[in-house]
């Protein structure tokens, strides 16, 4: 009776789960694509050789050298100085409102596949109403109702991304809620509270994590998206969407302005995809 109460872990050791993790190809690039984006945005102030928003005049549309590697854009400022700036901002958005949305969502999930009944079917169809607009116009309706800024692109991202983890969460609550070790626990006169925060939350983690991690690429796209159309962090912060946005009237004579925000949102969301990936199949019962 008492091997029948104890849950098991869904990580099976963090030592185990790093382990393969990093024996697999896929998983250790996007480690490493994701670590390169890690670091620019902690260390932008040292790795930056100049200011991001500082004008040169004299340099004006200068293309790469080995003065200014990403060359310079219409006002003689940096380009990789500012493609490394503009990670901080687009990081922070994408983690930010994904893990606003997986707490939220994820709390959501909880309540409404525990509880059941009308709290349920409360709960899942206001979520079922923020699905079922497509995610970039609904982000889009509220950045340009709240104003462009930087809270309010988090916010809009986060409203999007949260039927995705409720949908997940009450999934995984309606298995484990009926498991040996919850009813044991309910047996023993543990409050709800204590049930989801302790016994259900943990075991339905690992297909949150992963949807996580798919959904930070998804957030930087997104916000690449706002701040191209103006409804984003705003200049002169600059954001990888920004910089592709100022870009657009300098195409044919510094194509450069564009090369270097793209490469990097393609670099940074392939790695978060390849992790993604990884983790997904790491925790598949059926690759074990």
């Amino acid at each position: 009776m008492t091997a029948a109460v104890l849950p098991l872990s869904p990580f099976g050791g963090l030592r185990r789960t790093a382990l393969r993790l990093v024996a697999n190809p896929r998983a250790a690039l996007g480690v490493i694509l994701v670590s390169i984006a890690a670091v620019a945005a902690i260390g932008a102030p040292l790795i930056a050789p100049f200011e991001p928003d500082k004008p040169d005049f004299t340099v004006m549309l200068a293309p790469p050298s080995l003065q200014h590697l990403f060359g310079t854009d219409e006002l003689g400022r940096d380009v990789f100085s500012r493609v490394v700036f503009g990670a901080r901002a687009s990081l922070f958005v994408g983690f930010a409102s994904v893990a606003g949305a997986l707490v939220v969502g994820t709390t959501i999930g909880l309540i409404a596949g525990y509880f059941g009944r009308w709290v349920d079917a409360a709960l899942m169809r206001v979520m079922d109403v923020v699905f079922a607009f497509p995610s970039i116009l609904l982000a889009l309706a509220i950045t340009a109702v709240l104003g462009p800024s930087l809270g309010n692109a988090i916010l809009a991202i986060a409203v999007v991304n949260l039927p995705i983890f409720a949908r997940i969460a009450r999934a995984q609550t309606l298995v484990v809620r009926q498991l040996d070790f919850v009813e044991a626990k309910r047996a023993l006169g543990f409050g709800s509270a204590n049930i989801l925060a302790k016994t259900i939350a943990p075991n339905i983690m690992a297909p949150i994590i992963v949807q996580g991690s798919l959904l930070f690429a998804a957030a930087i796209i997104t916000e690449s998206y706002l701040s191209f159309l103006g409804l984003g962090v705003q200049p002169p912060t600059p954001t990888w969407g920004n910089m592709l946005r100022s870009a657009i009237g300098f195409l044919d004579m510094a194509p450069w302005l564009a090369w270097f925000p793209g490469v990097a949102i393609f670099v940074t969301v392939l790695g978060f995809n390849l992790v993604g990936d990884a983790l997904r199949d790491l925790f598949d019962p059926r690759e074990e």
